[in-house]
């Protein structure tokens, strides 16, 4: 930032905002708002094209990072084209400058643009946008020596193979490793006295998958010195410590109990008598061995003050024997109570003894797994930094890491973790304490869901209300208008969370309150609907639901809305799965006939629930087990249940079947009774993937479990590309992981789509349909609790306490209450996260609370369904939150289109038979490369990307071979065709010349692979090789190529379309 107005710079730097955090409510603009920032700082001087490669921009998913590169190079690309002068955005910025005193021509930023442009183009890797676990990784890799780890070490994303490997390993030790062998016995035995089952392996790498965490580590390392010595004097002292309370507690109950009737004193002489006297408590609690406790402070108090009312009715004699004893009672009674509460903590402290101190040893197995295989875990990222590079100068640090950044953008702040955050702030300090240079953060505390993973809004919430310590104060900034929603969705969601101010703190009331009003910059007007449940069973929960869907699906269809604009967004795959299969049974209107409603899902629906998948995989295990019929069976179910095949009795007909003895005549039976045609007959040398996909062809219906089949292919494609791949290896895969597979849908297939909420984050809907169960998970703890004892034990990971004993201990009540809210607030930033999703339309789903006996609502688990009825004001179960014009419910925004053709997988081997074809719309690419690959012509395609000269022809053809890709004949054929091509075209296939084969292209944004580049002399010639007829978009796309490398300064000779 030091050259537009050279003479002014030290008025400039004055001006800067050093260290800057963005609060960016929902729909606010927010990579808007970072893309302009970062284009800001690139176009700033004239002389500094290059200023892209001195800006780190950190997010926490690809997906994300991904996007911002794309909107970068698409804004310079709009800002060098010859309407640049009309460009909102290009006027954005320089409006911007204008409001820092840079007096910036739009000329001027057109060209500063275009340099930009061309630079990033020519360097692309100096774009540094990315992951903050890339950025660890780089890091991690540039000190790889002083972190004692392999230069080249592989890094690991997913720990759960090699923790179940380490758990493995640790239990292989009982039995050689007295410690350890004694410590599972205690385990054991103690689970058994407590009457829980016994799952040693699950706890421990439940244990040990959640203790990888890093949000653990500090609990973790200050318990570091608890060692198998400490464990054994910790384990033995509170069982002791915990008998001798049981004991003391006995004792002094019976003396109570003893003291009374010596003073000739009955349980019922006192007040509340044999339930709820004194004398009673001891009574029960000889019994059940558990004293009687409140759950709230009111009853508590008014239990003692009962008590000291003395004699009852019956009593009134005996006042002066009941008064003589009664403070003594009460003690007894309070000691009893912390008796029993000081035994819960250390029953808790001793059940969470095991996993912590064994989790010590499965970490040591698991180094050592590292350690032998030369690999890191992702997860161990930001110990490994912290615990070696935080005494590190921060100057030290980016010199090892090989650039000097001056500004950094730190996106989605509200996910950062402790860890993370303790890492990078010696970069900051020394970022925002340097001269032109700049810190900015953008997040949403409100939009924090991921505190299960680490991320702890608390930090970004700090540095808004300027709790943060920092050598430069922090510049807050609050994006407070809403692109997104439409006028009555920012409003709703407006009153909604004020509403929300009574139940939270006053900086979380803050946050959701004043800091979050947001005016909507749309003109819509938009609409919010309610359907309020009756609380039932669960069952009858989803099927209410699905039934007034199917109502409000069809009122938006008469609206001019399609099943693909609308979303539904669930708690979790649960959800989907139920509310999937309840409205696919159901109809609307749609398009002038009754149609069945359709629903796609990524997460929710795996590939073993399509009834035809189902099918073929009983097929092939009964092809690879023949003499077992139990497989037979169940290929015959699922056909039938699918559709494909009708039995009048299945028993009777299933019978017939199986009194035939031979394979071969069952086969020819079932082709002649019901049209499936079992046996390959015309096709005896197909490799594995055209073997299993012909019987996909032969096993679906049409128009049935498409996505599901679409998908399996692509699993089965990418599977066989191992070599060697049988039908029993492949059979093996989908035991252990294939079936388990989520189906990606087609982003254009229009049906409604199924999502949870944690998925639907940074994306938006024209209508959002939000089914709200009464229920939450609030007091579901478990969390790190201390330990007042000064031992090498500091601290243990636990559950929740009892909520009576909350009444009676201030640290159980805090420790609960604290993680209560906690829980409380997690709910409601998933509550937000949903209900900011719409653009025009939002339905909620909104189940009551219970009744009591007398009909009367019991306080409802959902804080939001108070807040609808106070909107409700006619007490209807259906109605809208705002009045709205009926004109107002028409489809306001028109559909983004993207490009489809009509694709057919058709049976490509029967082509003689009445196959059951499947048409469906797909993206142009994604799904053709799916099908594409078994076509004629695609074989010989890929591999004359792999050859140089006619000399390689061989070779490669015969790996494919020997692979099982190809049959002998279709090697021969394949040949013909290549030296074909390669006699037409010698040029391009001559000895001693520099070829690029798929080398990638960044253009406008996107990458692109032509076949193959060719240098002669000293120009280069582009080549791709198309299947197919001719076509006017394979000619625009060649010359695309020609003009990226021209634009790299590359001398083009040529560029040509060779057909195949």
């Amino acid at each position: 930032m030091n050259g537009f107005f050279i003479s002014k710079k030290f008025q400039e730097i004055s001006k800067m905002k050093p260290y800057i955090a963005i609060n960016a409510s929902a729909g606010s603009g927010k990579t808007y708002t970072l893309v302009q920032r970062v284009l800001m700082i690139c176009l700033e001087n004239p002389y500094q094209k290059d200023a892209i490669r001195h800006i780190l921009a950190l997010t926490f998913t690809n997906k994300a990072a991904n996007e911002m590169k794309e909107r970068i190079l698409s804004w310079l690309k709009e800002f060098t084209q010859e309407n640049y002068a009309e460009n909102d955005k290009l006027l954005g910025i320089q409006q911007k400058f204008e409001e820092q005193g840079k007096k910036i021509t739009l000329d001027d930023l057109h060209q500063r643009s275009q340099k930009v442009l061309d630079y990033i183009l020519h360097n692309y890797s100096t774009l540094n946008i990315g992951t903050i676990d890339k950025f660890n990784a780089k890091l991690v890799r540039s000190f790889s020596y002083e972190l004692g780890l392999a230069q080249n070490f592989n890094l690991e994303i997913q720990p759960e193979p090699f923790l179940i490997e380490a758990v493995d390993q640790m239990l292989n030790k009982i039995g050689e490793d007295e410690q350890i062998s004694e410590a599972f016995l205690d385990y054991v035995n103690y689970s058994l006295d407590q009457n829980e089952r016994v799952n040693i392996n699950k706890t421990l790498l439940d244990s040990a998958k959640e203790f990888v965490n890093d949000k653990h580590y500090h609990w973790l390392e200050e318990n570091k010195d608890f060692d198998w010595k400490a464990y054994e004097n910790t384990k033995n002292s509170i069982r002791k410590e915990i008998k001798e309370l049981k004991d003391n507690s006995k004792k002094i109950a019976q003396d109570s109990l003893d003291l009374i009737k010596n003073n000739g004193l009955e349980i019922e002489d006192f007040a509340g008598g044999k339930t709820n006297g004194i004398g009673s408590f001891f009574k029960k609690f000889e019994e059940k061995q558990e004293p009687l406790l409140y759950e709230s402070e009111e009853k508590e108090i008014g239990i003692l003050e009962n008590f000291q009312k003395g004699a009852s009715a019956k009593g009134k004699k005996k006042e002066s024997e009941i008064f003589g004893i009664l403070e003594t009672l009460i003690e007894n009674r309070r000691k009893i109570i912390q008796n029993y509460i000081l035994g819960e903590k250390k029953e808790k402290i001793l059940r969470a003894l095991l996993p912590l101190k064994v989790n010590k040893e499965i970490q040591d197995q698991l180094q050592q797994i590292e350690d032998e295989n030369d690999l890191v875990l992702l997860s161990k990222f930001n110990v490994l930094i912290n615990e070696n590079l935080r005494n590190e100068p921060s100057a030290f640090i980016y010199e090892k890491v090989g650039t000097q950044f001056q500004h950094y953008f730190f996106d989605e702040f509200q996910d950062t973790s402790a860890l993370q955050w303790m890492n990078f702030l010696p970069l900051r300090d020394h970022n925002i304490a340097t001269e032109n240079s700049s810190f900015t953060l953008v997040g949403d505390p409100k939009q924090s869901i991921y505190r299960f993973r680490g991320g702890n809004a608390e930090i970004m919430l700090d540095i808004i209300n300027k709790k943060d310590i920092s050598p430069v104060k922090v510049e807050i900034e609050t994006l407070q208008q809403n692109f997104r929603s439409a006028k009555n969705i920012v409003k709703f969601n407006n009153e909604l969370y004020h509403f929300y101010g009574s139940y939270l703190n006053e900086e979380h009331a803050k946050l959701f309150g004043k800091d979050a009003e947001q005016s909507a910059f749309s003109e819509k007007e938009g609409r919010v609907k309610v359907h309020f449940l009756e609380n039932d069973l669960k069952e009858i929960y989803y099927q209410d639901c699905t039934e007034k869907m199917q109502q409000d699906l069809q009122e938006c269809i008469n609206n001019g809305f399609e099943f693909s604009d609308i979303t539904i967004l669930c708690r979790g795959n649960n959800d989907i799965f139920n509310f999937s299969k309840l409205l696919g049974n159901l109809k609307v209107n749609y398009k002038g006939e009754e149609t069945y409603i359709k629903t796609i899902s990524e997460k929710g629906l795996t590939l073993e629930l399509s009834g035809t998948i189902r099918a073929l995989i009983q097929f092939l295990y009964w092809e690879t087990f023949p003499k077992n019929r139990r497989f037979l069976v169940k290929m015959m179910y699922e056909l039938e249940k699918s559709g494909r095949i009708t039995m009048q009795d299945f028993s009777v007909e299933m019978k017939e079947i199986l009194d035939i003895e031979n394979k071969k005549d069952i086969e020819h039976f079932i082709k002649e009774k019901y049209g499936v045609a079992l046996k390959q007959e015309d096709f005896p040398h197909l490799n594995l993937y055209n073997f299993i996909e012909y019987y996909i062809h032969e096993f679906s219906v049409k128009d049935k479990e498409t996505d599901f089949l679409l998908n399996f292919l692509e699993l089965l494609y990418n599977y066989t590309q191992n070599a060697g791949a049988t039908l029993k290896d492949f059979l093996n895969f989908w035991e252990e992981e294939g079936k388990n597979t989520s189906i990606q849908a087609s982003e254009n297939i229009d049906a409604i789509q199924l999502m949870t909420i944690h998925k639907a984050k940074g994306l938006e809907f024209p209508i959002v349909f939000l089914p709200m169960e009464n229920a939450h998970k609030d007091s579901k703890i478990q969390d790190w609790f201390s330990l007042e004892e000064n031992t090498a034990l500091k601290s243990v990971n636990i559950g929740g306490f009892d909520k009576k004993l909350q009444t009676y201990d201030d640290q159980i009540s805090e420790f609960n209450e604290e993680n209560a809210y906690k829980n409380f607030i997690d709910r409601l930033c998933l509550q937000y996260v949903a209900t900011t999703r719409p653009v025009e339309q939002l339905f909620l789903y909104v189940q009551k609370p219970t009744t009591d006996k007398n009909g009367n609502e019991n306080p409802s688990n959902i804080e939001i369904y108070d807040f609808l009825k106070s909107k409700n004001v006619e007490n209807l179960d259906s109605f809208d939150v705002f009045k709205m014009d009926e004109n107002a419910l028409k489809k306001q925004s028109k559909k983004e289109e993207k490009q489809h053709i009509s694709q057919q997988i058709s049976s490509l081997t029967q082509k003689h038979e009445k196959s059951a074809n499947i048409t469906i719309a797909t993206p142009s690419k994604n799904y053709q490369e799916r099908n594409e690959k078994v076509r004629n012509g695609i074989f010989t395609h890929e591999i004359l990307a792999k050859i140089n000269t006619k000399n390689d022809v061989e070779k490669v053809l015969n790996s494919y071979l020997l692979e099982g890709l190809i049959t002998e004949t279709e090697k021969s054929e394949i040949a013909e065709r290549i030296f074909e091509i390669i006699e037409k075209h010698p040029k391009y296939f001559a000895e001693n010349q520099e070829i690029l084969s798929e080398r990638e292209l960044m253009i406008e944004g996107k990458t692109y692979r032509p076949d193959r580049m060719v240098k002669i002399d000293d120009a280069w010639f582009i080549i791709d090789f198309k299947t197919g007829n001719p076509s006017e978009n394979h000619q625009k796309q060649i010359d695309l190529y020609q003009k990226a490398m021209e634009n790299l300064g590359r001398k083009i000779g040529g560029a040509e379309l060779i057909y195949l």
